[in-house]
């Protein structure tokens, strides 16, 4: 509500954008939050269809799996083997993975998440570890009960899904085999968990949509959205999408992709099809969040040249892969074609503003008309609800037929200001442009009548855009204001008001004197009534949170903050916003813990707590115990024997003690050597010697522990922490300090140890948490956060440990041997991997239990 007491309805949500007309040529973008035209792909035919049974053959071929490293792997029939190629920068010949049965057929590959080949057999899914996790066997495989694995796709959490096209059922596998593939052999007596593997793999049916459609294939994202391509019985391709939380959404058809045989994801929000045709040009993209009934192509162009085969390679890493001649690839990669819709029409939600003598005043667009493009808002009361009045903006084309001045739609003119709400910084994000960028406002009104004031209890709103094909219009929201505030009714005599009413006030004739009179004095209004609500809201430059940022500085001035040149806007705002407290603890471990917290991200919250509001610190690094800070008289030794725990290390500050020695100690209280003897005395007073000399020289030591303790403060920070927040919260620290303290802030490592107490698994960070990767010369700490583990590339020469097969071992020995005799083992029959050399051999003798 403004200065003057009218209301406003802003649109500037999908949920505000029901599209009619054509709306194909409309879309509200979710992303941006923006009403614009639609990125539509040319009307290009799709060239040399393949008929239906060729289309079939395309999508019964194995797809082919590709790795990080661009190593693709293959089925080779010929050889009866999965091979791959395309990784080692040295040769193109390829290596062969494993082979598989005589009578057995590879049916699809795919590259998991989880660095596993999962590969389709009949009634099987095999599972074969790049990283040589098991071995024996190489390709672990789990059969399957009446399902056979057509097509697969990797699943981000983990495992595969699976689509079995002529039972019309999905699957999806978890679990990963043990490090030896199959579990070993134990004795009845050895006590061993029941499952062996608790996570082994295993398979489930998952809820299949209702469809008669024929499934073809299937696409994972990372989000673990699951997308489903179908046939219908005419040939054309449905999508069905699966979200991550196990629903299924509702069937929709994929106009211009014909009989599609592969589909992939572009990126977490596009998915592309290729279309079953002898050479394909193009991949088709669709956005799967498009709310109309059936999918029309995305804008973009995405070219393809010399496919072998119109099937996607099965991988996980982005753009998606396409097959060339002799075992190559390439990435699907856009050419930068905008190819919006020339012109298109949005129908807004109906506005009720509860008022039935409400008159429409004001309409502010916060849009973008970028050079060709433009907009006309059309306005429809409750009093005429299919009498549509246009008012221009930006760039429209020209009507067909000249029209007089006084018939001449109204026009919309640019503001400088980013939002006519007082101090708000508008939706749109960018830096205004006159005349393109920015905020644009016209009085609502009908242009050719007597008078031409829109009234009546609702409003009804048609948006048209018009682009230029490579651009198009954006509004980011559309704000009606009402009822209207008419200066000439407030301020004039009544001599001047509006006489006309009703039918004599619709004619298509010049305006009357009053109207005219009225819409000039709302050139006046436009202009003081936004100041008027700058000065009714000047309590908003008040407020640490709603200030604008380029007074926070002025604002702190005030009361005499001066903030650290390290802190971001948001530690601005809550340092302001908490200064009174701050002053009023400064000096004291609440102020100092307070100043931290504010320092790292926290802000002081109102709670309610046994119906009392009290603020509480909450989002920072002490709250979150990502900071610690402790009085220095808490590190005192306990006497307690840690097991599991090195000790001994000089320069960790959270180690619990004050000396090297830390790991002398046996049982509760029993102490190694002299020098702790001070402590001791410290805490039990009669343990004080009874020789005079003795006993002054023990009560130097005691002061001396004291001194050592009193009046300092360590502030543990994670060693993880950037340079940069660790300078940051030392300054913090020493400026928020009393002068008498001495205060230290230390990098502490996990898990931590104060005062020798343990806190199993609590570490702490200033950011989140990394994750763990492989271990890198002069960079990684070994078990303290990365692994030593193998790169997992299916190529084995990039790994630099030869070929992945095993030498096969022959062993030629007597059938039988007395206790007491000797005998031979010739090993000479035993041959190495392809391209190896056995170069000795290692005998290892065991003793059968009694």
């Amino acid at each position: 509500m403004d200065a003057n007491q009218q209301r406003f309805w802003m649109l500037a949500d999908g949920a505000d954008w029901p599209l009619v007309g054509s709306e194909d040529a409309v879309e509200y973008d979710r992303e941006c939050r923006r009403l614009r035209l639609r990125d539509l792909r040319p009307d290009r035919p799709i060239p040399d269809p393949l008929n239906e049974s060729n289309a079939r053959a395309q999508v019964r071929t194995p797809s082919r799996a590709i790795d990080a490293f661009g190593t693709t792997a293959f089925w080779n029939t010929a050889a009866h083997s999965v091979q791959v190629t395309g990784g080692s920068g040295v040769t193109d010949d390829p290596v062969t993975l494993f082979a598989v049965a005589p009578e057995t057929q590879v049916i699809d590959l795919a590259m998991g998440f989880d660095d596993v080949l999962y590969v389709a057999l009949p009634a099987a899914i095999g599972l074969f570890d790049p990283r040589g996790r098991w071995q024996h066997p190489v390709l672990f495989t789990l059969a399957l009960d009446e399902f056979v694995p057509d097509r697969l796709a990797a699943a981000p959490d983990g495992g595969v899904w699976a689509l079995d096209r002529t039972a019309r059922k999905i699957g999806k596998l978890r679990g990963l085999p043990l490090r030896d593939g199959l579990p070993p052999e134990f004795a009845p007596t050895v006590f061993r968990p029941e499952p062996e593997n608790a996570d082994g793999p295993r398979f489930d049916l998952q809820p299949w949509p209702v469809s008669d459609h024929e499934p073809v294939a299937l696409a994972c994202n990372s989000l673990g959205r699951l997308a489903l391509l179908s046939w219908d019985a005419v040939g054309e391709s449905w999508l069905h999408l699966r979200e991550s939380d196990g629903r299924w959404t509702k069937t929709r058809q994929l106009i211009g992709a014909g009989r599609a045989t592969s589909l992939a994801w572009f990126s977490d929000t596009r998915l592309v099809v290729l279309p079953g045709v002898n050479s394909p040009r193009e991949a088709i993209p669709y956005d799967p969040d498009d709310d109309t009934a059936a999918l029309e192509p995305g804008g973009g162009f995405l070219p393809v040249r010399g496919v072998a085969e119109p099937l996607f390679l099965q991988g996980v890493t982005l753009p998606p892969r396409y097959p060339l001649s002799e075992n190559r690839n390439a990435a699907l990669l856009p050419l930068s074609v905008a190819s919006f819709a020339h012109q298109g029409t949005a129908l807004a939600r109906t506005i009720d503003s509860g008022n039935e003598r409400n008159v429409w005043h004001r309409i502010y667009l916060e849009a973008v008309f970028p050079p060709g493009c433009g907009a006309i808002v059309e306005l429809a009361g409750s009093d005429a609800p299919d009498e549509w009045h246009p008012h221009l903006f930006g760039e429209v084309p020209a009507p067909n037929e000249p029209t007089p001045n006084w018939q001449a739609p109204a026009r919309g003119v640019w503001l400088k200001d980013l939002s006519e709400i007082p101090h708000h910084p508008g939706l749109l994000g960018r830096a205004p442009e006159p005349g393109r960028v920015g905020l644009f406002t016209v009085l609502a009104q009908r242009p050719g009548r007597k008078v031409r004031r829109i009234s009546g209890r609702t409003l009804h709103i048609r948006v048209q855009l018009f682009g230029a094909g490579h651009l198009t219009p954006e509004i980011a929201a559309l704000r009606v204001y009402g009822s209207r505030f008419s200066y000439r009714d407030r301020y004039l005599a009544e001599v001047y008001r509006e006489d006309l009413f009703g039918d004599d006030a619709d004619k298509i004739d010049r305006a009357t004197g009053p109207d005219f009179l009225d819409r000039f004095l709302g050139m006046f209004e436009s202009v003081l009534t936004p100041l008027e609500d700058r000065v009714a809201a000047a309590q908003v430059l008040m407020d640490a949170w709603s200030t604008p940022e380029e007074a926070l500085d002025w604002l702190s001035s005030w009361i005499g903050v001066v903030f650290d040149p390290a802190f971001s806007v948001e530690n601005r705002r809550a340092w302001t916003a908490a200064a009174a407290r701050l002053y009023r603890t400064r000096g004291t471990m609440v102020g100092l813990q307070l100043a931290l917290e504010i320092a790292t991200g926290g802000r002081l919250v109102r709670e309610s707590v046994e119906g009392r509001e009290m603020e509480f610190p909450r989002g920072g690094g002490v709250t979150g115990g990502e900071i610690l800070v402790i009085e220095d008289f808490r590190l005192r030794r306990t006497f307690a024997t840690i097991l599991g725990a090195d000790l001994s290390l000089p320069n960790d500050p959270l180690l619990p003690g004050l000396i090297a020695s830390g790991n002398s100690r046996v049982g509760d209280t029993l102490l190694l050597g002299g020098a702790e003897k001070s402590e001791l005395l410290a805490l039990y007073r009669d343990a004080f010697s009874t020789n005079p000399r003795i006993r002054a020289r023990e009560l130097a030591q005691e002061q001396n522990f004291y001194a050592k303790l009193a009046n300092r403060v360590t502030v543990f920070v994670h060693d993880e922490a950037t340079p940069a927040d660790f300078r940051l919260l030392a300054r913090i620290a020493e400026r928020e300090s009393p002068a008498h303290l001495k205060i230290k802030v230390a990098p502490a490592s996990y898990p931590l140890l104060v005062g020798l107490a343990s806190l199993v698994d609590v570490d702490t960070y200033l950011s989140p948490r990394p994750q763990p990767g492989v271990v890198q010369l002069n960079r990684s700490r070994i078990g303290e956060g990365d692994f030593v583990r193998r790169r997992p590339s299916l190529d084995p020469r990039l790994s630099g440990l030869g070929v992945v097969a095993l030498p096969t071992a022959r062993i030629a020995a007597p059938a039988t041997a007395g206790v007491e005799e000797g005998f031979a083992l010739d090993a000479s029959g035993s041959t190495a991997a392809p391209g190896a050399t056995i170069g000795r051999y290692l005998w290892t003798q065991t003793v059968a239990p009694n």
